[in-house]
């Protein structure tokens, strides 16, 4: 999901992510889109540098994100969290493509 770096996501909490409890931990985020659906790779191995992506047996879960278009084009990927109230969004928006998923602190 980014350059050089693979993306980290440490949270301290245990949460629910597009319906799946995720513990609290860290964990490296890849992205798998194709024409049709994007899926969220949430692996277990942590300090990947770039790609190749480390396979699916390090997979914690795949999610499947909503797609959407954006109202324009973007040229930067940008990675972003929008709070909804108690929970948030995990966007991933580029070009004229927006994906999200659902993220909730597990109660």
């Amino acid at each position: 999901m980014g350059a050089d770096e693979a993306t980290s996501f440490v949270t301290n909490a245990s949460l629910i992510v597009g319906g799946k409890n995720v513990p609290a931990g860290s964990y490296t985020l890849f992205a798998l889109p194709t024409a049709t659906k994007w899926t969220l790779i949430i692996s277990k191995k942590t300090g990947e540098w770039g790609i190749p992506y480390p396979g699916e047996q390090f997979d914690f879960a795949r999610l499947e994100m909503k797609v959407s278009r954006l109202p324009s084009p973007l040229e930067n990927f940008t990675i972003a969290f929008d709070q909804a109230g108690a929970s948030c969004n995990l966007k991933l928006d580029w070009e004229t493509t927006r994906v999200a998923i659902d993220i909730a602190e597990k109660k």
